[in-house]
């Protein structure tokens, strides 16, 4: 069956409002009266449903079932993203969501690129979260993950620092000898994980120094430089395998 995205203040009395989607359901997809479609609402469950209603600007659909998702990780992870060029941070977002984030945090740093004034932050933003909902209707997932507005790298250590682990992997320490991954992750049994990758340049001098002041591990991904857009869902993958999700 199709997977539709409404916000929870449509479903009530039994009745799911499509509204975004009812362009879709009418024109292109051409569902009709009786059509059995799934609803989720982003907060981990989803309802089967039937359609009682096609119009251009609003679907309704009577909830016949309701369950909750079970395809969400039991371990919330974080990924905190510097600001790439161009569009790779839809394709970061896309590829996150998939794999199982719980939340992204774009972070501002000093080599990054791209440049937002207050207006872009809020543009980018309500589009990267569009970008999540799509993901998420694709992927089967229950709970759509926030896309936070921009922070600054300062405000992004914080923040790590409030989870159970933190850590960022940083392109000098691939031959260091010093713990990747799967050691790091050996004995973590807490709930939430948060990690930070660079933008194209990397880290600052300053960032580094920063974030091992306030106690955010640095680890190596092996002997090979990844780019940007591919640390952060390979970072996820082997959590997910690891704390045994997949």
């Amino acid at each position: 069956m199709r997977r539709f995205f409404t916000e929870p203040e449509n479903i009530k009395n039994d009745i799911a409002e499509l509204i975004e989607d009812a362009g879709h359901i009418k024109k292109v997809l051409r569902m009709e009266i009786g059509d059995r479609i799934i609803v989720f609402d982003g907060s981990g469950f989803q309802y089967e449903c039937e359609l009682v209603e096609i119009e251009n600007k609003v679907c309704r659909a009577k909830i016949i079932g309701k369950e909750e998702s079970t395809s969400e990780p039991e371990t919330k992870v974080y990924l905190f993203q510097g600001l790439p060029k161009s569009g790779k941070m839809e394709t970061i977002i896309q590829k996150a969501v998939e794999l199982g984030v719980y939340e992204v945090v774009p972070v501002i740093m000093d080599r990054c690129v791209l440049k937002l004034d207050e207006k872009a932050k809020t543009d980018k933003t309500k589009r990267w979260q569009k970008v999540a909902v799509e993901a998420v209707k694709q992927c089967g997932r229950g709970l759509v993950p926030k896309v936070h507005t921009p922070v600054k790298f300062s405000e992004a250590v914080k923040m790590l620092k409030e989870l159970d682990l933190a850590f960022m992997p940083y392109e000098e320490m691939g031959h260091s000898g010093q713990r990747g991954l799967k050691e790091l992750l050996k004995d973590f049994n807490g709930k939430d994980v948060g990690f930070i990758v660079g933008p194209e340049g990397g880290f600052s001098d300053a960032e580094v120094t920063l974030a091992k002041e306030n106690k955010i591990s640095t680890i190596g991904l092996g002997s090979r430089i990844l780019r940007t857009e591919t640390a952060g869902s390979t970072v996820i993958s082997i959590i997910m395998y690891e704390l045994d999700e997949i």
